[in-house]
């Protein structure tokens, strides 16, 4: 999601917030107690050095802790030390990103963000995992900048990097950390882990038990037993799609279940596949098509916030009834670059695609055996997928086996390592902990998205029940990872309260997360739309009404976007453009002729309140059909429940007063 320049989940229009890897924008770091100390810090038997707000520091490890490749590789970190130097500290918070490929120095502000709070009596260690950011990031040429990953480039990035290839693996980099928490001399910690981090974490607890307090495992799958089909996911994919439709009033009334809708889609695309230059997420013409493949992409890589769920439902609906083929086109569009790890940034010290696939190689399971050669390979692979055809040929549905392992590999993953070099007898395959290994009885929370189809909560349950003691929470109408720029401070204030206290404590709040708010349907004229319901003192006609709701999703629009836009400004459904910045402690977008309908023109600022319940204010200009022109402001409360707009303004002389369900 990266995920990258931004701030919150603050304008999007929903509630919240291990194959593929997943972006998040970057958040301005959180504002806290102002920062004064020396230059230099020793820290255990370590000198850093004050790099902002931190103290910054490396480690010299071996490359191969085996010892059958010589050299060595530098762990970079950051440490933030507590605040409150007059009483005894209470531990150390220890943050581990996901990926894999991440660097977890990275996504700093975040992690800032979600532990400030403890941080008067606890110091913050950032470790960037080796092959990330500041420890020695792999760059392989010309994998790093690809937009999606292909068996060449992979094979071409294993032949670079030599008889390394297999020393960048999670039990290799859990003791890096292990060595840093030591020379540091930290222990015990408490560790959180996101995404990959929760595989990450699960390693560590497994080779380093005596180092850990607590762990936090966000959006987690297991580190041992995994299925290498990953069969969790699409069931996981149908009942978010479904789930997210019964909660919305937007969707609920119709016919049937969204996946009927959606398989509706996919046998049309299927029958006739379609391409065009639609516009992506940052407003940049590309080719899109929409067939089997390109939905199945959309779906599954998507886990990560609301536009496909808010949208897709209804974009299948416009395919299928109105021959209206741009919302779903433009799905696509924006999920080609959205969806790929190294956009906008192909730095490699942003996101190393190289270590993505050699921490994959060595670690997860695979239906051909990595130790074997690489033609022995290719008849391992063809074989078990023409018995999972036979056994299990519904595995992926609603789409084929072939239709799902055409998607990219990074999200299909199953192909992902057949070209990967053979590893040393030194450095086994597919252990990142010993075998054998029991994990600790120590105090672990996981907390899964009940709408996350990338880690879904089915693989937390598996990663939990690793550990004797470990408490599931499901967070509802939430996605993958659940903890971070946390808009309900719900999941937050969990993990916080299960640092402190070794508990969870009451987790009531994560059943009550606000829906997503699907989009009613997508229209080209604004006479096909329901109007805003009047209110006491509304002279407005009907079609001015339909105008006015079609103003407020033309803003909606813009606002949803934020998500797949990565440069600050983007484009209309059928035109118009918008950007948007900081202003104070809100989030302002401005438009410019945008049209979300094809007779609807609609100029004005939105404005997303950081705080509170999420405040919107809409400010626009409208130009509809007729005498339907004028302007309107709407107002809504972003993070409440079933959150109704409020729509005032005046069109053509008359007063418009009226409501509809937030856009």
């Amino acid at each position: 999601m990266s995920h990258h320049t931004l701030a919150l989940l603050l304008c999007a229009t929903v509630a919240s917030a291990q194959t593929g890897p997943r972006q998040r924008k970057m958040l301005p770091l959180p504002a806290g107690k102002p920062f004064s100390g020396p230059e230099t810090l020793r820290v255990g038997s370590q000198r850093l050095t004050r790099c902002g707000i931190a103290y910054c520091g490396s480690l010299v490890r071996p490359l191969d802790p085996a010892g059958e490749v010589a050299g060595t590789i530098s762990i970079g970190f950051e440490f933030y030390p507590r605040r409150e130097l007059t009483q005894p500290p209470l531990g150390a918070l220890v943050a581990t990103e996901g990926g894999p490929g991440y660097p977890t120095t990275g996504s700093r502000a975040y992690y800032l963000g979600l532990f400030q709070p403890l941080m008067d009596r606890r110091s913050l260690l950032l470790v960037d995992n080796r092959g990330t950011g500041t420890s020695g990031a792999i760059d392989c040429t010309p994998l790093q900048s690809q937009a999606q990953l292909t068996q060449a480039a992979i094979q071409t990035c294993g032949t670079q990097m030599g008889p390394a290839s297999d020393l960048y693996g999670t039990g290799q980099a859990a003791d890096d950390l292990a060595a840093v928490i030591d020379a540091l001399a930290l222990g015990p910690v408490d560790l959180y882990g996101d995404s990959y981090g929760t595989f990450f974490s699960q390693a560590f607890a497994g080779r380093h038990p005596g180092l850990l307090r607590t762990l936090v495992l966000d959006s987690a799958y297991a580190v041992i037993g995994a299925d290498p089909w990953y069969p969790e996911a699409p069931p996981a994919a149908r009942n978010a799609f479904n789930a997210a439709c019964q909660r919305s009033p937007a969707c609920q009334n119709q016919a049937g279940a969204s996946m009927d809708r959606i398989q509706a889609l996919l046998d049309s695309v299927r029958q006739t596949p379609v391409t065009a230059i639609v516009p992506n997420g940052d407003g940049r013409p590309t080719a899109a098509t929409a067939n089997a493949q390109g939905l199945a992409y959309v779906m599954f890589s998507n886990a990560s916030g609301p536009v496909v769920y808010r949208e897709l439902d209804a974009a299948a609906r416009a395919w299928r009834e109105n021959h209206d083929q741009a919302p779903f086109l433009r799905l696509v569009a924006e999920n080609q670059e959205s969806a790929s790890s190294n956009y906008p940034s192909t730095s490699a010290a942003a996101f190393s695609a190289g270590l993505f696939v050699a921490v994959s190689c060595s670690d997860y399971p695979q239906i051909y055996s990595m130790t074997a050669p690489l033609d022995l390979r290719f008849v391992q692979d063809q074989g078990a997928i023409a018995q999972k055809k036979i056994r299990d040929p519904a595995v992926f549905a609603p789409f084929s086996i072939d239709e799902f392992l055409s998607m990219p590999l990074d999200y299909s993953v199953v192909n992902l390592c057949l070209r990967w070099p053979v590893p040393s007898p030194a450095h086994p395959p597919g252990q990142p902990v010993p075998p054998g290994t029991v994990f600790p009885g120590l105090p672990v929370l996981v907390l899964s998205g009940d709408l996350d189809s990338l880690t879904p909560a089915a693989q937390g349950a598996q990663a939990a029940a690793l550990f004797p003691l470990a408490q599931q929470v499901l967070v509802a109408n939430s996605f993958h990872v659940t903890a971070l720029a946390d808009t309900y401070d719900c999941s937050s204030v969990i993990v916080r309260r299960f640092v402190e206290t070794g508990s969870p404590g009451d987790t009531s709040c994560a059943a009550v997360i606000p829906e997503v708010r699907l989009l009613p349907r997508f229209a080209r004229q604004s006479a096909e739309l329901d109007p805003a319901a009047p209110l006491p003192g509304n002279q407005g006609t009907t079609q001015d009404l339909q105008v006015a709701a079609a103003a407020a999703y033309a803003a909606g629009d813009a606002l949803a976007r934020f998500w797949v836009n990565y440069d600050g400004s983007g484009v209309g459904l059928r035109g118009g453009r918008f950007r948007y910045h900081f202003v104070g402690n809100s989030l302002r977008f401005e438009l410019s002729e945008m049209a979300w309908t094809e007779d609807v023109i609609v100029s004005g600022n939105v404005d997303c309140s950081m705080s509170g319940t999420g405040s919107v204010t809409m400010n626009l200009e409208v130009s509809g059909p007729g005498s339907s022109s004028g302007t309107v402001t709407v107002s809504y409360q972003n993070w409440t429940p079933l959150s109704t707009a409020t729509l005032s303004g005046t069109f053509g002389g008359r007063s418009i007063a009226a409501s509809m369900y937030a856009p």
